[in-house]
């Protein structure tokens, strides 16, 4: 049973890896929850399915954790079919290229997207935020792993590039074409989803970083503010 199932998630919802929370925004296109019942062998379990454009998604890494295999993302998205869900890397691979990772890349982009977000803070009475170097490094390595869900990577890769507090992450990956708009769309798209609105608001940030990876046609655009006050679960 477990290996046909993983052969479906395989073949028909590969395209779920791209929405992790309540409403997504991916190349232009929202998700948005269907909580519509799922069964596993006829039990009936925890599932939120995605609409979009008329059909329904669900995410391969909850179907991993119903049904019992590993998800996770390394160089690309990795299915272990003999091994239980942890939604991480077996030990001893590497999660991170940080050794051929230019944390410079596109840094005209990032900086104008900090601008806005810091335009953003403003306009609804909340204090600017300076850029912090280690939240730079971060947010770019989270940026070119070039997905658009929420992962412990995320967290991990502030403690990795120094800042042992907590932050809050918001991911979207527009189309990269005109490239001078990158920023402007990943601004909007926040804006126009409430909990990511919220997180660049966050009245206890201290400082932020955004990251930027054109890939394949789209732009992979990250920000992280980062909270002084609050304890991140992997440090």
């Amino acid at each position: 049973m477990k290996g046909k199932f993983v052969q479906f998630a395989l073949g028909v919802l590969t395209g779920a890896f791209l929405f992790g929370g309540v409403t997504a925004i991916a190349a232009g296109t929202t998700a948005e929850p269907a909580w519509s019942p799922i069964y596993v062998d006829g039990q009936q379990v925890q599932m939120t399915a995605y609409n979009i454009l008329g059909s329904n998604f669900v995410r391969l890494r909850d179907i991993g954790q119903a049904v019992g295999f590993n998800v996770y993302y390394e160089n690309g998205v990795q299915v272990d079919s003999d091994a239980p869900y942890t939604g991480i890397a077996p030990k001893g691979n590497s999660e991170s290229a940080t050794t051929t990772l230019d944390l410079n890349a596109n840094m005209e982009i990032r900086l104008e997207m900090a601008r806005l977000i810091n335009q953003v803070r403003r306009e609804n009475g909340r204090a600017e935020l300076p850029l912090e170097a280690s939240l730079m490094n971060a947010s770019q390595d989270v940026s070119s792993q070039c997905v658009s869900e929420h992962r412990p990577y995320d967290h991990k890769a502030l403690i990795h590039y120094g800042w042992p507090h907590g932050g809050l992450y918001n991911l979207v990956a527009p189309t990269a074409a005109p490239s001078e708009d990158i920023a402007q769309k990943a601004v909007t798209a926040w804006v126009n989803s409430p909990g990511h609105f919220q997180n660049m608001l966050l009245e206890e940030a201290s400082c932020l970083g955004t990251g930027v990876t054109i890939k394949d046609g789209l732009a992979y655009c990250n920000m992280v503010v980062g909270d002084p006050t609050a304890h991140n679960p992997y440090e």
